[in-house]
């Protein structure tokens, strides 16, 4: 080894250090000297480097990036934790984290860089990435492939629900929209955490009183029938928070969902807001079957839950307080359980940031609710799905409305010259030409004139809805969407 000016020790420790240690000419980039980790990893040996300049042996995956270090030296900065790529004798690439610092060997300034190897550890990284991408990609695919089934069982329902009057039927088909509605939950929830966990939610925050919203998520379990066996009540003071409403109102309905499923038939369940320290606090109490000691710490964990009986009754994933949780801490939040123990009832409770309560010239509220324009409207479905498509058409016609219809994007052109539609409700995942290009080209058309689009898709994610939006619709929606919403929808367009 080439003498650095240091003892016989220190020439030891070059020499058998694991860290890749080199020695390079600062002028010509000769390689003055190396340990054996240097050799292993690239694969050549002693006599077929030294004395060879670097960019002869070609090492550097990226030369421009050795001669950003070396204009540091010169400056006189030591290089710190630079991520490089290197090739072996092989040609394969490692990737390293490079020290350098200038050296005196025999008069001569040389490069002394150390190299940790981080191959392994950027591929594990690339293949985790590459595992998350395929699992929202999978979770993407999986709600469009439940949603549009169950967008046509929600149709085929409602238009049930006004040619038949037959009570049986009607208590049959109660029976199945009820439980439609159950699986369009569980589909919701299992996404949801999905972009939770990933970061990939969006909260679009606004002044609300979370009393109003706690009647407000009451009042959609009632009437999907959840709390008929319950005696369930609000109590407490209208108190201001911001937060999204949609996520809110999606905490409330998971908690006295899951008091609802462990309290009996004849229990009590109370949703009590009031105002502690300046927080709006939100409890969840109920008189039910309590939960044990040793599972209070794991409550929120994903996929937790209290034993259940072999047929499932209390059906679930254990995703809902999970996602609560992750919902309210990103309203800046938190929520806790507690309960006495078993058969002894337990409470949640939410503290959220309680808001200024605004003043009599603040109050906006909501707009009294106006009478919606029963205009019918001439209106033009894109869908390749004919279930989804016909029950779809079903529902609009009996409304009213004058409904033509498409199954791909060509056939949509044509219509839309002859027709002349007030508005075009369009999937998005049409074979050939897609729902955002269908989108683009009726947008550039003369013909459209004032032509409303909405997406109805099973595609849900926020970057699905701004996708839509770029791509020229007025409105993403997506399925099942109840027909009543729809309908409300398409009046004030």
């Amino acid at each position: 080894m080439t003498d650095l000016g240091v003892g016989a020790k220190l020439r030891a420790a070059f020499e058998l250090s694991p860290t890749i240690l080199a020695v390079t000419a600062l002028d010509d980039g000769r390689l003055i000297e190396v340990n054996d980790a240097f050799l292993r990893t690239t694969g050549y040996t002693r006599e077929e480097i030294i004395g060879r300049p670097i960019p002869h042996v070609r090492l550097w995956v990226d030369p421009s990036l050795r001669e950003r270090g070396l204009a540091d030296l010169r400056a006189g900065s030591p290089v710190r934790g630079m991520e490089a790529r290197f090739r072996t004798k092989s040609g394969e690439e490692i990737v390293a984290i490079a020290n350098a610092d200038l050296v005196d060997v025999d008069g001569q300034t040389c490069v002394l860089t150390a190299l940790v190897d981080i191959t392994a550890r950027v591929r594990a990284e690339a293949a985790l990435e590459t595992l998350a991408r395929a699992k929202d990609e999978f979770l993407a695919m999986l709600g469009h492939e439940l949603r549009n089934p169950l967008a046509a069982i929600t149709n085929a329902l409602a238009v049930l629900d006004r040619l038949v009057a037959d009570a049986e039927v009607r208590r049959v088909t109660g029976i199945i929209d009820r439980q439609t509605a159950h699986l369009s939950r569980l589909v919701d929830d299992l996404l949801d955490v999905a972009r939770v966990t990933s970061g990939k939610i969006e909260l679009r925050p606004q002044l609300l009183d979370l009393r109003e919203l706690a009647v407000r998520s009451l009042e959609a379990l009632q009437q999907a029938a959840l709390t008929g066996r319950h005696q369930v009540e609000v109590e407490g003071e209208p108190i201001h928070v911001h937060g999204d409403p949609a996520r809110i109102e999606q905490v409330i309905r998971n908690l006295v969902d899951n008091a609802l499923k462990y309290t009996p038939a004849g229990g009590q369940v109370r949703v009590i807001v009031e105002r502690a320290d300046g927080h709006a606090v939100l409890r969840v109490r109920d008189t039910g079957e309590g939960i044990r000691p040793d599972r209070l710490e794991r409550i929120f964990d994903l996929f937790v839950q209290e034993p259940q009986a072999l047929d499932r009754s209390r059906g679930g994933l254990g995703l809902g307080l999970t996602l609560v949780k992750r919902l309210v801490e990103l309203h800046g939040g938190s929520v806790s359980a507690a309960s006495a123990g078993r058969g002894r009832g337990s409470e949640f409770t939410v503290h959220l940031p309680a808001a200024a309560e605004p003043g009599a010239d603040d109050r906006t509220g909501a707009a009294p609710a106006s009478v919606m324009s029963g205009r019918p409207r001439r209106i033009l479905i894109v869908e390749d799905s004919a279930d989804a498509r016909d029950s779809l058409r079903l529902i609009l016609e009996l409304a009213g409305h004058e409904v033509e219809t498409s199954e791909d994007a060509p056939s949509c052109l044509e219509k839309v010259a002859a027709f002349r539609p007030d508005v075009a409700l369009i999937d998005i995942g049409l074979p050939g030409i897609d729902g955002y290009r269908l989108a683009g080209l009726l947008r550039a058309r003369t013909d459209a004139g004032d032509l409303r689009l909405i997406a109805l898709t099973g595609y849900g994610q926020a970057e699905d809805r701004q996708k839509a939006l770029d791509a020229g619709f007025d409105l993403h929606l997506t399925k099942p969407i109840e027909p009543a919403r729809l309908q409300d929808l398409i009046a004030g367009a």
